[in-house]
């Protein structure tokens, strides 16, 4: 079964699936009130150089997405937010994190990334991109073993960003067979 559509217990905690360290639950506003002060550095510069503070880029999800979900440390504390949805451009994926994220999450992430990107994939049709700022390697590099393709660095607002974009070569090569 896939482990994406897992709903492991009841309403109250909106849990998807559980992990060794951490669970992936229905995103809620109280993650992104909870959130949006505690996110890296780096991921505050990527708001701000695209046009929102922290908190509006993390609620505009609520508006936007096709899906989001919260990463929790297991006392249920917030770790990082992402999600995928449909725009005039293009389909778009995204992930905002706190600093403890990559600490906490590390081991599950490395092991259950890739399903996850699968699946989310799924929901764009089999594709989805956005843009990653030059310096946040620890995420260029984590989007390179997913395998994303960096198609050009852009300058916004003054800040250097590459552009990506990740195929789930499942459901596009299906597409035009």
């Amino acid at each position: 079964m896939n482990p994406l559509f897992i709903l492991e217990v009841g309403v109250f905690d909106r849990t998807i699936i559980r992990y060794n360290n951490i669970d992936v639950i229905d995103a809620h506003p109280d993650h992104a009130e909870y959130l949006s002060n505690k996110l890296r550095e780096i991921d505050k510069i990527e708001c701000m150089a695209l046009g929102r503070k922290p908190i509006e880029a993390l609620m505009s999800a609520f508006e936007h997405d096709l899906a989001t979900m919260t990463v929790v440390d297991k006392n249920k504390k917030p770790l990082s937010m992402f999600g995928v949805g449909e725009n005039e451009e293009l389909p778009y994926i995204w992930m905002l994190g706190t600093p403890e994220f990559s600490k906490v999450a590390r081991k599950d992430l490395i092991k259950h990334s890739k399903t996850w990107i699968s699946e989310l994939l799924k929901i764009t049709g089999g594709s989805a991109g956005n843009v990653v700022h030059c310096y946040n390697r620890p995420a260029i590099r984590w989007l390179g073993w997913l395998g994303a393709s960096f198609n050009q660095k852009l300058t916004i607002k003054g800040e250097p960003f590459y552009q990506f974009i990740l195929i789930n070569h499942n459901i596009i090569d299906k597409k035009h067979v």
